[in-house]
């Protein structure tokens, strides 16, 4: 690896660990395309769940025994199935196509939110519809799927968690659990495929204290930047990110 790529591989899993306390939902959408600017997808997609993985486990202490027990037993299951299924789909999909796939994925996800921010624009909500153990499973299934292709798990779950009227504790405390054995499931099977590598796996340990000061970071960020306008930022910077993998 060279030295260059190793300080974008650096910049790039820090700041997702800064994204990821500061605003929730994003980090592993804004670490895929960044990291593929300098490594092949596949291998940026590898490298992004034990990266994660450790952020996860500061986390996980943190909301010991916080989130809904009920709630978790209905999608992480399947979640769990999800990542499997994508797996399988990842190792399967030509190198080319999966670039180009996440970069497609990268400027959609920005502009659709760019668009409600800008324009105030009203999307149909999950609460509208009828919520039932079918619609737990499903969203289980779907957020463990795309976690594994894209790292966007997190994006479909919350659309079925903001539903459920959640404690602000119980909320975040079940996203990580989520998000704790999904990316433990996940770098299992890209290790088994062969996208995540001994040599990546050496790096995120030599990165893991700026990742835990990463997260102590964006939780320090949450407190004093307005957190609107801080994801506007990550918006940006996922858009321009998916455009150059684009072109």
């Amino acid at each position: 690896m060279e030295i260059f790529d190793f300080i974008i591989i650096s910049i790039a899993i820090i700041s997702s660990a800064i994204v990821k306390t500061a605003i929730g939902v994003g980090a592993g959408i804004f670490l895929l395309p960044v990291l593929s600017l300098v490594l092949p997808p596949k291998q940026a997609l590898g490298l992004g769940a034990p990266a994660m993985l450790i952020s996860d486990i500061v986390g996980l202490r943190l909301y010991r025994g916080e989130w809904d027990k009920r709630e978790a037993l209905l999608i992480i299951p399947p979640a769990v199935v999800g990542v499997a299924t994508g797996v399988i789909v990842v190792k399967l999909l030509p190198t080319i196509v999966f670039k180009y796939w996440v970069g497609v994925f990268a400027v959609t996800f920005a502009l659709y939110n760019l668009a409600k921010k800008i324009w105030k624009l009203e999307f149909p909500k999950l609460r509208t519809w009828k919520i039932g153990r079918k619609t737990a499973l499903f969203f289980g299934f779907l957020g463990g799927f795309a976690s594994a292709v894209s790292h966007a798990g997190g994006a479909v779950l919350s659309l079925y968690l903001l539903s459920r009227k959640l404690d602000k504790r119980a909320f975040v405390g079940l996203f990580i659990l989520f998000f704790f054995l999904t990316n433990l499931s996940k770098t299992i099977g890209y290790v088994q495929i062969g996208i995540l590598t001994i040599d990546l796996l050496v790096a995120v340990v030599v990165l893991s204290p700026l990742i835990a000061l990463g997260s102590i970071a964006g939780n320090y960020l949450n407190k004093i930047v307005s957190q609107d306008k801080f994801r506007t930022i990550v918006l940006v910077v996922i858009l321009l990110t998916g455009i150059r993998l684009l072109y």
